[in-house]
């Protein structure tokens, strides 16, 4: 009786002892699983951060590409003679092309209009967001050919010209000579301009002149701004008065 009772208890406590085993397999089996599947979820999270990130810095420069202002002018108000009031107030001015960093292109051209609210005249180019966002070597920026300059109290076709439809524009002047791509749209603009399909293919979004307008004070000179996505623009600037003349020797 005695050794049955042994043989008993010893066969529980193998029993306990092979499901002691095997809740011990099984739980690590599962923190095994368990771990895995986290790591494998973290390298999937961080796989989607870094995807998200990319995208976001992709995002970031894009919108940063398609703000880009280029300098491409600037107009100095010289002088203003006569009054409003009279009616016979005349604003001279000096316009000249610039680069990007502020270097002077061309010889200045210096013009009186009638009156102090200045036109500039230009054939202006805007190209798909993609390929501005892309920085595209052709397409990357709009592009602008200046026509003429006019007040509000002359005609246009009185203006004053600057540059001569056809030529290379100042403000590409700066060591870059201009591509084919870019004299076949000034050869053929106003044709591109009538025909959006011919345009499209060229990756063009707007083609077409533009005559932002200014009123000009004396004391200021104004920068002309052509946005990577977009037209022109004027952003005034007061002009630092004169330093006096040193002692003579």
């Amino acid at each position: 009786m005695l050794k049955t009772l042994n043989n008993f208890f010893g066969a529980v406590v193998s029993l306990v002892l092979v499901a002691l085993l095997a809740i011990g397999a099984w739980w690590g089996a599962s923190a095994y699983l368990s771990a895995k599947r986290d790591r494998e979820q973290i390298a999937a999270l961080r796989a989607d951060l870094e995807a998200k990130q990319k995208e976001i810095a992709r995002l970031e420069t894009a919108m940063r590409l398609l703000k880009v202002d280029h300098r491409v002018a600037q107009i100095e108000v010289l002088s203003q003679q006569g009054s409003e009031k009279e009616k016979n107030l005349h604003t001279t001015l000096r316009f000249v092309e610039l680069d990007d960093k502020g270097n002077i292109l061309g010889p200045a051209k210096t013009h009186t209009i009638q009156g102090d609210t200045v036109y500039v005249d230009a054939l202006w180019v805007s190209f798909s967001d993609e390929y501005v966002e892309a920085g595209d070597p052709l397409r990357g920026t709009s592009l602008c050919l200046f026509r003429r300059l006019f007040s509000e109290l002359q005609k246009p076709t009185e203006g004053y010209a600057l540059d001569a439809v056809g030529s290379q524009p100042a403000a590409y002047g700066s060591g870059r000579p201009v591509s084919e791509f870019e004299r076949e749209i000034w050869a053929k603009f106003w044709e591109y301009a009538n025909d959006p399909v011919k345009a499209k293919q060229l990756g063009i979004k707007a083609i077409h002149g533009q005559a932002p307008y200014q009123k000009l004070m004396l004391g200021k000179r104004y920068k002309v701004l052509l946005r990577a996505s977009g037209g022109l623009s004027f952003h005034p600037e007061d002009v630092p008065p004169a330093r006096p003349a040193g002692p003579s020797s």
